[in-house]
């Protein structure tokens, strides 16, 4: 049975990032891709002792991680569920469009990633068993599965009720971040304005919806299927030190057990 679209949610408007993909890069230009790289880098060298490791990206954007991974000497194919990112990250590395919970690939893979808390945007702990069984059927006994998890402290503390704005000249865009307490969710409502040709003083509106699911660490590590994982990790930011209450980001490590 497919998976339900993420788009039909409740009275959520989910998306799939085409009006955001030509300004992602920009927007997203404060993150430290480098931090990512580096904790992928020690990943490997810590846990999987591979030479010139396979890493198949889960939830890969525009591709900016896959350059700095390629630069590295990995072997890398990357993936996103939005055909317009995909668009922009095969530019810079082979990748794919497709869901994580329906992963169209045989190849099995020493390491796969779903990092920057795109593993948030998945709606239940139902939907978190299909991208386990998914991802598992990737990997072979040995390898890994590493993602990050944003946390509800982090929503208090950083996104409550939260108002940033851009103007480029030919984009600008407003974003509105709010947080659901009685639900857990997450969202981000951005409006996106393109000017409609240079020099032009008229500019066409788009909006998109996001919504990310906040679940506990604890929720989602009893959800990791004993048949297919085991817990290597969960680990506060980019450290190696447990998580705690306090954590704003959560990575977990997963080890795939024999069959």
């Amino acid at each position: 049975m497919a998976p339900p679209p993420l788009y039909q949610h409740k009275d959520v408007a989910f998306v799939v990032y085409d009006a955001l993909a030509p300004i992602y890069d920009r927007i997203m230009s404060h993150v430290d891709y480098e931090e990512w790289a580096r904790l992928v880098e020690r990943i490997v060298d810590k846990f999987l002792r591979v030479q010139n490791p396979s890493i198949f990206e889960l939830g890969g954007g525009t591709g900016v991680l896959s350059s700095l991974l390629l630069n590295r000497g990995f072997r890398y194919v990357g993936s996103d569920r939005s055909f317009s990112m995909c668009s922009i990250a095969r530019r810079r590395a082979p990748f794919m469009c497709a869901d994580a919970r329906a992963i169209p690939c045989k190849k099995k893979f020493d390491l796969i990633c779903f990092l920057y808390d795109g593993i948030n945007y998945l709606q239940s702990l139902e939907e978190y068993s299909l991208l386990f069984s998914e991802a598992a059927k990737c990997l072979s006994p040995g390898s890994f599965f590493l993602f990050d998890i944003t946390t509800e402290t982090n929503s208090l503390n950083h996104f409550r009720n939260y108002l940033e704005h851009e103007d480029w000249g030919d984009y600008a865009y407003v974003r509105r971040s709010y947080y659901r307490k009685e639900c857990t969710e997450q969202r981000n409502d951005i409006t996106i304005y393109r000017q409609i040709a240079q020099g032009s003083p008229l500019y066409e509106k788009q909006i998109e919806r996001h919504c990310q699911k906040v679940f506990s660490a604890d929720a989602i590590a009893r959800s990791v299927p004993s048949n297919f994982f085991t817990i290597e990790g969960m680990w506060d930011g980019f450290s190696f030190r447990c998580n705690t209450s306090h954590s704003e980001r959560v990575h977990f490590l997963l080890k795939r057990t024999a069959p």
